[in-house]
C-alpha cells in the first residue's frame, strides 16, 4: 500500500503487486481512464471540459492523473468539489471500476476509495438501469444484417458482448475495422449495475492503444 506522502494528485490508482499480467494492466489503465472522463462529464456535462495529466514514476505502481493547468478554473473547481462528495452517479462509476487485480486502490488525493467502490447502501440499490452518453471500447466482433446492420463489440473490462448501433453512413466504416479493437462514443445504455449493455454509436475510431507495443509499459512496476 502506497504511503500517504506518494498520493499527492487529484486521482491515483495504485496497483497492489509488484508484478501484473499486461492484460490485467491494459485493463486498468483503460478502466482508469473512463473513469476520469466520467467524473469530467458528471462535473461538467462534458469529458472533453477537463483536461487530465497522466504520470507514472519509473518504478512505481501509482499512475497519477491530475487537472491540466490549462483547464479553465471554473471546471478545476466543480471537477474538485465533486470529488470531495461525489454524487450517486460518480460513485456508482467507482463502484463499476474492476477489481480483478487484487490490492488494487484508486484515491482522491489522500482519500482511499475503497468505500466508494464496496458501498451497497439502499441509494445504489435503487439506481435501475439508466441511459448516458458515454464510451464503449474493445474489439469489433460480430455483425448481424437482417433488416438492419448491428455490431457487436466485445468489451475487456465486463469480458462481455456489447449490442452496437450505428447510422447508415457509418456503416462501411465499422465493416473497415472488423476485427480491430476500437472506441464507439455515442448514448450507452448500461444496466442497473452499471455495466454497459447497448450503445447507439454516433462516432468510432481505432482504440488509441492498440498500436501501442507492450513494451512502452515496461519499467512502470517494481521488479525484483
Amino acid at each position: 500500500m502506497a504511503a500517504p506522502d506518494d498520493i499527492v494528485h487529484d486521482m491515483t490508482l495504485e496497483l497492489g503487486p509488484d508484478k501484473v499480467p499486461a492484460p490485467e494492466f491494459l485493463k486498468a489503465v483503460r478502466a482508469f481512464a473512463e473513469l476520469l472522463d466520467g467524473i469530467a462529464k458528471d462535473a461538467c456535462g462534458d469529458k472533453r471540459a477537463v483536461g487530465w495529466e497522466i504520470s507514472v514514476a519509473r518504478g512505481s505502481q501509482l499512475i497519477r492523473a491530475d487537472i491540466a493547468p490549462a483547464t479553465d478554473p471554473k471546471a478545476v473547481h466543480t471537477v474538485r468539489t465533486l470529488l470531495r462528495r461525489p454524487p450517486q452517479r460518480t460513485v456508482n462509476r467507482f463502484r463499476r471500476f474492476p477489481k480483478s487485480i487484487e490490492g488494487t486502490r484508486i484515491w482522491i488525493g489522500q482519500e482511499d476509495c475503497d468505500s466508494l467502490r464496496d458501498s451497497d447502501d439502499e441509494q445504489s440499490s435503487e439506481t435501475g438501469p439508466f441511459t448516458e452518453y458515454g464510451t464503449v471500447e474493445g474489439k469489433l466482433d460480430t455483425l448481424s444484417a437482417r433488416g438492419s446492420v448491428h455490431f457487436t463489440i466485445y468489451e475487456p473490462i465486463w469480458d462481455k458482448g456489447v449490442n452496437c448501433s450505428v447510422p447508415p453512413d457509418l456503416v462501411d466504416t465499422m465493416q473497415k475495422m472488423w476485427r480491430r479493437r476500437i472506441a464507439a462514443h455515442g448514448m450507452v445504455h448500461y444496466d442497473a449495475e452499471g455495466r454497459p449493455m447497448s450503445i447507439r454509436a454516433e462516432e468510432v475510431e481505432l482504440f488509441p492503444y492498440d498500436e501501442t507495443p507492450l513494451k512502452e509499459f515496461r519499467g512502470l512496476l517494481r521488479t525484483e
